[in-house]
């Protein structure tokens, strides 16, 4: 087992920066379980796996060897450096640079979302993998790195085909969204998308887009929902939905009924899982 030379340590200092992470096409996995779930799932693959000195003789490297990590990729270094590179105020003693994947076209996204044999896998027998029960997730401006790893972990768990994003969302490749997510990126394609022109094209392609909107007047989430293959869309934060998704006659409105006034508004990630838990079990 090497220790990280200067020139390793300088490329992790690099890929804290959105301009490094695009240019080296690679990002940063910090902790122990979001590096274990990356391996265990072999959708990611690592360059390099960094420790402190600590960790050289421990059964949870041992477990990663286990399940496939090569050990000439692994590198230690001191505490003191693995503090500096660390994006928590604690560090764990772990990091690894990881490949971004390749961004899906939105045409290999629609078809691999909506044949049978998907290229997206679903964990559960109790998911259906029928045409009509496709689902995709767009969002329209999520900023916030913690809510845009839960999204993408929650559109994990419900067998999410793929994910569209729009302009002025957050780099889903963040350190603080790769915590978030604790290794479930790479699982669920994405696509970076225009979201006015990708969910038209969508909804001409035989898509319901389904617009989560606080509005009175828009639809109750507990109404019937339409047949077919659907589009979640998640707004922003505080702002919410864009006014002109909001304008277009093909999108549906829905409203998640709120029980108790003591509230101004949901979490965006827990109204996007009560979406899919809704659309997913309640057919």
């Amino acid at each position: 087992m090497s220790t990280a030379s200067q020139k390793q340590l300088t490329l992790l200092r690099k890929l804290k920066q959105k301009k490094h992470r695009e240019q080296l096409g690679a990002f940063l996995a910090e902790g122990y379980h979001t590096i274990e779930q990356i391996v265990s799932n072999k959708k990611l693959k690592i360059d390099m796996l960094f420790i402190d000195f600590e960790h050289e003789k421990c059964e949870q490297l041992d477990s990663l060897l286990a399940s496939g990590l090569r050990a000439d990729l692994i590198y230690t270094t001191n505490k003191s450096i693995m503090k500096e590179l660390s994006d928590t105020e604690h560090t764990s003693g772990w990091l690894a640079i990881v490949q971004i994947p390749k961004s899906y076209s939105l045409d290999r996204l629609l078809n691999a979302a909506s044949v049978t044999s998907s290229a997206f896998e679903r964990k559960s027998k109790n998911y259906s993998t029928l045409e009509n029960d496709a689902v995709l997730i767009a969002l329209d401006q999520i900023q916030d790195p913690g809510n845009m790893g839960t999204i993408i972990r929650t559109a994990v768990w419900f067998g999410v085909q793929g994910i569209l994003l729009g302009e002025g969302c957050v780099d889903i490749w963040n350190p603080k969204v790769v915590r978030s997510t604790v290794g479930a990126l790479g699982i669920v394609a994405h696509t970076i998308a225009k979201l006015e022109d990708s969910l038209m094209e969508c909804h001409k392609k035989g898509w319901n887009i389904m617009l989560l909107d606080g509005s009175e007047d828009a639809i109750r989430l507990s109404s019937e929902l339409p047949n077919g293959p659907k589009v979640w869309v998640l707004g922003n934060e505080s702002r919410g939905l864009s006014a002109h998704l909001k304008e277009i006659p093909e999108f549906i409105r829905y409203r998640i009924e709120q029980q108790n006034i003591g509230v101004e508004s949901l979490n965006a990630a827990m109204a996007m899982g009560i979406a899919l838990y809704r659309s997913v079990n309640f057919k």
